[in-house]
């Protein structure tokens, strides 16, 4: 076979059928291709995917020719006499006329998932967390991510989709909350997955790429006069700060990857509310006759004799 650069090959080409036959038996050809630059096709997805059988043309005489065989490439679908000769020609052939196709088995071409990402709306933001969406082909560890219509198509089988081809999966992402236990939780989640629908390696699509999405919970561009926080040595702080993850108070009005001073809340002392029960009388030394009056505790007492 002629040695052709990368350059002049288009690869990974995908026919549904209905366009190319196998030069070595005129057999109909569903399956990937790749396309030199003098416009030969051969099978395979590039000149390493072996075998590269040369593709031809299909004509009407190689669609209605009961000499030539039809037969199936790889592991795509099974194409039978229904689904290539018009129904008078087919009376010419032998076969079971009551068979129907499934869905799956129609000719028309079928929609391929496609990558598409689901982002986190304002809601989703609210509530910490949301829902992608992935499926994985039947016969090879390839992954892919779609959207939520492409994924409600393969789970109800819809005909107008290669569902038969593609498993689809749904996982809830965690976006907010602790950084490292968001990161551990989303991180289990795909190796749940991996684990429970032996989807070897889905935990590696993601390339460790676990905190994707990830909202800070910091509260920013606030500023104090003073009074509330010592920096670590233990001087008063005036200026911005901003709060991070919703619980630590730093220097600045945002947080920022360079080193930045935490700030130490001053415990202010609460005020003491008295109650009855919780007053204390003194004892009181005895009071000549005559009356008069002892001030104590914030009440007034006033009396004869002693207390």
């Amino acid at each position: 076979m002629t040695y052709y650069p990368l350059s002049q090959i288009k690869t990974n080409l995908y026919t549904n059928g209905g366009e190319y036959s196998l030069l070595t038996n005129r057999g109909r050809y569903v399956g990937y291709y790749y396309e030199v630059s003098t416009g030969q096709k051969y099978t395979g997805k590039n000149p390493q995917d072996k075998p590269n059988i040369l593709l031809i043309p299909i004509t009407l005489t190689n669609e209605v020719d009961p000499t030539i065989p039809f037969v199936q490439s790889n592991l795509d679908n099974l194409i039978t006499l229904n689904n290539v000769v018009g129904r008078d020609q087919a009376k010419q052939f032998e076969f079971d006329t009551s068979f129907i196709p499934p869905p799956s088995l129609n000719t028309n071409p079928r929609l391929i998932p496609k990558f598409n990402l689901t982002l986190p709306t304002p809601q989703d933001q609210q509530n910490g967390q949301f829902t992608r969406y992935f499926c994985k082909k039947t016969n090879e560890i390839q992954y892919l991510e779609i959207d939520i219509d492409t994924f409600k198509k393969l789970t109800h089988k819809d005909p107008q989709i290669a569902w038969d081809l593609h498993n689809p999966v749904s996982l809830i992402w965690q976006i907010t909350g602790n950084k490292e236990q968001v990161y551990n939780s989303n991180r289990a989640s795909t190796i749940a997955i991996e684990q429970n629908l032996k989807w070897y390696g889905f935990s590696q699509y993601f390339q460790d790429k676990f905190l994707k999405y990830y909202q800070s919970q910091d509260i920013n561009n606030l500023y104090t006069t003073g009074g509330e926080f010592t920096t670590k040595n233990g001087q008063n702080y005036i200026g911005f700060y901003h709060i991070h993850n919703g619980i630590t108070p730093m220097v600045g009005k945002t947080h920022i990857n360079t080193p930045h001073d935490v700030l130490i809340s001053i415990k202010k002392p609460q005020p003491i509310t008295q109650t009855t029960s919780s007053i204390i009388l003194p004892t009181l030394p005895n009071i000549p006759s005559g009356g008069g009056s002892y001030s104590g505790g914030g009440s007034s007492i006033g009396g004869r004799g002693s207390y």
